[in-house]
């Protein structure tokens, strides 16, 4: 406010929201009206009025535009700190960016070194294993024919009459590896087989011939004293053959029937399968496996009902009742089966 209460606004007739021109032109219109030299003519009491008119018109002028002009730099002040701050921020966004992208750079090469070594140390170990299973797959162990009932009794005091039957078997574990041996029977009625056993573990060949090899070399093991031996090696002539369909066995086609319901199960492969099971568990004596086989198991049952589905009566009831299996706890049973005869297997080249 001037001394005498003017505003300026009011004295140039403008508002405050008026702009810099605006007021420079309401300047020059009063400029026009109230320039001492356009009153020259004038009284002296006109001419005063006319100059102090003209003061408070400059003076009311100089105040707005000072205002202006400070109001202008205050605002370019604002502007330069905003943009100053905008450029800070995007320096600082930048830079977090750039260490994220460098964090994470390092932690990709972290992840990826550790990768290389974990890949590392497991081929290091598989190769070991490899380098250990086939160091040990060729140390090849003194076979003997296992059953409880030669435990305490001498290959010598084994039944020789009459001749034993004793066959090459193959069979396919659940990784699809297939594994040669040899079972024979203790008694006519083969109740009672036994197998190719070496501390406890069923001896399994990968091949046929190595199968062969070996047993040739009655110095290499101790089944040459079981009845039959000469005449089942003389079978086995100078070159092996593959065993005959009726003594090939395939775990893993069990495995993979059980993804199917019990109804589509092929009972002679259940059978087979189930029967040498038990009797690898009986000659090895594994418990945990011949519990699993026991009368009024599952796999009891279950065979039992494979035995007559084929018959023109019972197998109707037979094949009801096996629609209507608790497929979950027979897959199990079976499963456990495989595995424990698999835990006592040994390999041999």
């Amino acid at each position: 406010m001037f001394p005498d209460g003017h505003d300026p606004y009011t004295l140039l007739g403008v508002t405050r929201e008026s702009s810099v021109e605006e007021i420079r032109e309401r300047y020059l219109l009063l400029v026009q009206i109230w320039h001492p030299d356009r009153h020259q003519s004038s009284s002296a009491k006109v001419r005063e009025e006319v100059t102090r008119q003209m003061q408070q018109i400059n003076a009311a002028y100089k105040q707005l535009t000072d205002v202006h002009e400070r109001e202008a730099r205050e605002r370019q002040r604002r502007e330069r700190q905003e943009r100053q701050a905008r450029e800070r921020q995007d320096r600082e966004n930048r830079n977090r960016q750039s260490q994220n992208r460098q964090r994470q750079n390092r932690e990709r090469e972290n992840r990826e070194r550790q990768d290389r070594e974990r890949q590392n140390r497991e081929r290091e170990t598989r190769e070991r294993q490899d380098r250990e299973r086939e160091t040990r797959e060729q140390e090849h162990p003194r076979a003997q024919w296992t059953h409880p009932l030669l435990a305490n009794a001498s290959q010598q005091d084994a039944p020789r009459n009459p001749p034993l039957s004793i066959h090459p078997i193959a069979i396919s574990l659940r990784s699809g590896d297939v594994g040669y041996t040899l079972r024979a029977y203790l008694d006519d009625q083969r109740t009672e087989a036994i197998f190719l056993g070496a501390q406890g573990r069923l001896l399994l060949f990968r091949s046929a011939e190595s199968m062969r090899k070996y047993v040739v070399r009655t110095e290499a093991h101790e089944l040459a004293d079981i009845a039959g031996w000469e005449s089942s090696v003389e079978q086995l002539g100078s070159a092996a053959t593959e065993p005959e369909d009726d003594h090939c066995f395939e775990f893993d086609l069990i495995m993979y029937s059980l993804r199917y319901p019990p109804a589509q199960w092929v009972p002679k492969l259940f059978i087979a399968n189930r029967d040498l099971i038990r009797e690898i568990s009986v000659a090895f004596n594994l418990g945990d496996v011949l519990t699993l086989l026991t009368v009024g198991s599952p796999l009891d049952h279950l065979d039992d009902l494979f035995r007559i589905a084929d018959r023109p009566m019972a197998g109707w009831t037979a094949r009801r009742q096996l629609a209507s299996l608790n497929r979950g706890l027979v897959c199990t049973v079976w499963r456990k089966a495989i595995l424990g005869v698999e835990e006592h297997v040994r390999w041999l080249r």
